[in-house]
């Protein structure tokens, strides 16, 4: 008897053991059951974007912030082992701040060098938005600024009028790119003359004269909002760069735009090097983008419903010329629901097997909003051996958080990274990090 009661809890340890091996199911390995949650200084705190070092640490970077005065926001940064552990050879603690006195500082996007060195893009402003500029900075491996990058590390690019880096690329010859928002004439979200925004650097951070007007390029669709979340580099050099457009007939569509290495839009892109996709005449807009082996592009982020009553996750897939791939989801576009008001997809990732990971939230600001992530098969359906029927949603409690960056490790694993609000505790809202099995 003793030895059935001995094979049947080895047989129960292992059933568990493969339910935890699940796609979609949280690492055990990381964290604290998959989950990790960091407090700078009893601060809001948000992370924003994640990058993998050669060494598997973890870079996420955001913004931190004790109250709600525009001028104390700074740029963060945390660096974590490949277990979720603070990496404590990192700035303090683990964690790096960087102020931009009198401005609220935000980072959005970060790269790791090959170097080692890390790249962080965002901006820095007075009370709005709309009146800052780019801001780029560039640490050393431990942590502190390099002052071989810019003015003592921070480089500020400033275009005709106030503008936003909202995501970076690295060329092969490390040349840096960084794209935005130009906010040419803002008045309001509705009423307002925006242009998707493009600079290019030199490896330390001088403009690059050869690229567009002194380094700078602005691209307009249609005289209204036009955004740039995500910068692409091909293998021939020429330059993808996705966000939205809006229209006035169709409102905000899917954009995007291809420029030859010179910085001069691709013509053999769409028309005249510009593409834009409506889903239902509402609110449509691509926050991410990731390449295909093909030169096939896949844009993501959130379109609302036909019927109007709340937004989805959005994806669509462009050819290499532009035109809209109708083998991937029928018509060239897909969209996820979680059943939740204001879905956002923040990021793509691309496996190695051609299926797409969306990561994102419900931005509800209620016990919903969690992490959720879906994952696509190649022709954009569902795939049903992730998660449940292709889909993950991950609670670090009963109020708001969400995922606004993710990144996949060479085994497979992803890597999202957001915020978790912990109110009423003192620790506030925190970044958070989970890590899921993808196969």
């Amino acid at each position: 008897m003793r030895l059935l009661a001995s094979a049947v809890t080895l047989a129960l340890f292992a059933l568990a053991g493969l339910a935890h091996a699940a796609p979609g199911g949280l690492d055990p390995s990381f964290g604290a059951g998959g989950r990790v949650v960091t407090d700078f200084n009893l601060s809001t705190d948000i992370a924003n974007a994640v990058a993998l070092q050669a060494d598997g640490k973890l870079v996420v970077v955001g913004t931190t912030y004790t109250d709600n005065g525009y001028s104390g926001e700074d740029f963060a940064i945390a660096r974590y082992n490949a277990d979720g552990s603070i990496d404590t050879s990192f700035g303090t603690n683990g964690r790096v701040t960087t102020d931009f006195p009198g401005l609220a500082a935000v980072a959005s996007s970060v790269l790791v060098q090959p170097d080692g060195k890390i790249l962080v893009a965002g901006g820095a402003y007075p009370l709005f938005v709309f009146l800052g500029n780019f801001e780029l900075a560039r640490y050393n491996p431990d942590g502190s600024l390099d002052t071989g990058f810019g003015d003592g590390g921070i480089v500020t690019t400033v275009f005709p009028h106030g503008s936003y880096a909202f995501a970076l690329a690295l060329q092969p010859d490390g040349r840096i790119i960084a794209a935005g928002t130009d906010y040419v004439d803002f008045s309001s979200e509705a009423n307002s003359d925006t242009d998707f925004a493009i600079a290019r650097y030199e490896a330390d951070g001088s403009p690059d004269s050869s690229f567009g007007s002194g380094g700078q390029v602005s691209t307009d669709f249609e005289r209204l909002n036009d955004d740039a979340f995500a910068v692409l580099i091909r293998p021939d050099g020429r330059i993808v760069v996705v966000g939205s457009s809006r229209d006035r007939l169709t409102d905000y569509d899917f954009a995007a735009a291809r420029y030859l290495a010179d910085g001069q839009l691709d013509p053999a892109f769409g028309t005249g090097g510009k593409v834009s996709t409506d889903f239902a005449r509402g609110f449509d807009r691509a926050r991410a983008a990731a390449l295909q082996p093909d030169g096939s592009i896949v844009a993501a982020g959130f379109a609302i419903r036909t019927s109007g009553i709340h937004e989805n996750f959005a994806a669509v897939r462009y050819l290499p010329d532009g035109a809209l791939d109708t083998a991937f989801g029928g018509d060239g576009k897909v969209q996820v629901s979680f059943g939740s008001c204001c879905q956002f997809a923040n990021e793509v990732l691309l496996q190695r097997d051609g299926k797409l990971v969306l990561v994102g939230y419900p931005d509800s600001e209620s016990s919903d909003s969690d992490f959720t992530l879906a994952r696509l098969n190649r022709n954009g359906s569902l795939d049903p051996n992730f998660g449940t029927a292709g889909k993950v949603r991950t609670s670090f409690g009963d109020l708001n958080g969400g995922a606004n960056g993710a990144v996949l490790q060479p085994d497979g694993r992803i890597v999202a990274v957001g915020f978790q609000a912990f109110y009423p505790t003192p620790k506030g809202v925190q970044f958070a990090l989970a890590r899921y099995l993808a196969r």
